[in-house]
């Protein structure tokens, strides 16, 4: 019976055990950056081994797992909700998620649910979760060369899978479902799989909102 209850806890953190799976796998592939990553192992420091800022181009760099870099893209100013924000990526979080924080939290500036919620980035909805749960109701992005965002906590959302989106297009709307302290959006943005800063692809800070 202790066996069951252990292995029970174990599976209601299953993304999270997942994450740090993934960020293992990560690391065993990396034979260029495997050094420097291991030294301060962490989803920021898998973060900044994957992508940064080239501070001659001010292009965001992507990086594959040997460490060349895949693609260039322009910093962009589109976040996806106005709002104040109250949780950094790479921050501690829960005694689960110790190695940090895998998104940044954009809370209402008034406490209410509703603002809309737009890509930050061209993509193709991928995922859609319009159930609450764990993570609430929830979108996926997929923006091809393995980049990924993700939309959580959302009150509702109208997106649909294939569906082709451009900075400004709504996906969803502010809210609180799921495991949430107040409305708020959970932004994520995964390369490669792995949980990466969105502040290295969006400049700035989102607009408060009245």
């Amino acid at each position: 019976m202790q066996y069951l209850a252990i292995f029970r806890i174990a599976l209601s953190f299953k993304r999270e055990i997942w994450i740090v799976l993934g960020v293992i796998l990560f690391l065993l592939s990396l034979p260029v950056l495997s050094v420097a990553v291991l030294a301060n192992a962490g989803v920021v420091a898998v973060s900044q081994a994957l992508v940064s800022v080239d501070e001659s181009t001010k292009e965001v760099e992507i990086r594959n797992p040997t460490g060349l870099v895949v693609k260039r893209l322009a910093v962009t100013s589109s976040w996806p909700v106005e709002g104040i924000v109250t949780q950094e990526f790479g921050n501690p979080g829960p005694w689960y998620d110790r190695s940090g924080h895998t998104g940044i939290d954009i809370a209402d500036s008034h406490g209410k649910i509703g603002r809309p919620i737009t890509t930050f980035m061209v993509g193709t909805i991928s995922k859609v979760v319009n159930t609450d749960n764990q993570y609430g109701r929830y979108v996926f992005v997929d923006h091809g060369d393995s980049i990924v965002s993700q939309y959580w906590h959302l009150s509702s959302t109208p997106a649909k899978v294939g569906q082709t989106l451009k900075p400004g297009d709504v996906i969803g709307y502010l809210g609180s479902t799921g495991i949430s302290t107040g409305p708020h959006l959970h932004f994520e943005v995964q390369v490669y799989g792995v949980p990466v800063n969105p502040r290295t692809f969006v400049g700035g800070n989102p607009a408060r909102g009245n």
